[in-house]
């Protein structure tokens, strides 16, 4: 069964606004979100501490923020390991163990569907309506209506990496299928149309004239 198209991405990579640009230019309906867990800040990013359910989480915005802004539902996926499964020769390792759930979904607009559950190990799970998505872009469409091409460009080379490239000759750089250069092709065909219908016209007027 065809559930959409379906992308991904890992802890603070959502704090990386070119990474998100880019999900949603490739079209995303549907998102997983993966962390190690739930925490609350002392002061900036790097002072964390497991705290299940404070609001104080840079995760809670992250995701409501991403299905607004992309109009995708996030399903979000934060780990969970009790103290009690960590063996005792880890404990020492992962004594700042941050894994204390959280998993959610959260709908186009914003809003959970699901709450974050912490705590316990569970499947978090919904039944998603993807007519919600054409509401949300209705309303606002980061990449239609509010779109802003004459001004941000975004390129993304999805061509894949290898470790040694023994190819030779010039390589040809991605076909850029962009909304902005789309509109300058158009542009370019109807100048050259133009050109072309003021040639007709002039070579009908000398026609008309040489009779």
């Amino acid at each position: 069964m065809d559930i959409g198209c379906v992308g991904g991405l890992i802890c603070y990579e959502y704090h990386m606004t070119l990474a998100k640009a880019a999900m949603a230019m490739l079209g995303e309906e549907i998102h997983c979100a993966v962390w190690p867990g739930w925490w609350s800040l002392d002061r900036h990013l790097g002072g964390k501490r497991q705290d299940a359910g404070s609001p104080d989480c840079d995760i809670l915005p992250a995701i409501r923020e991403y299905a607004l802004e992309t109009q995708t539902f996030v399903i979000s996926c934060s780990w969970y390991l009790p103290e009690s499964e960590i063996p005792d020769d880890l404990k020492e390792e992962m004594r700042y163990n941050l894994a204390a759930g959280g998993s959610c979904i959260v709908s186009p607009a914003g809003l959970f569907i699901k709450e974050p559950v912490f705590e316990q190990e569970t499947i978090v799970w919904a039944e998603l309506d993807l007519s919600e998505r054409r509401v949300a872009k209705a309303y606002f469409d980061a990449l239609g209506h509010y779109a802003r091409w004459n001004v941000f460009q975004l390129h993304v080379d999805r061509r894949p990496l290898e470790p040694a490239n023994r190819r030779e000759g010039k390589i040809s750089p991605p076909v850029d299928y962009s909304a902005a250069r789309i509109q300058e092709l158009a542009e370019r065909y109807e100048i050259a149309v133009a050109k072309i219908e003021s040639l007709l016209n002039a070579l009908e007027f000398n026609r008309k004239v040489g009779k």
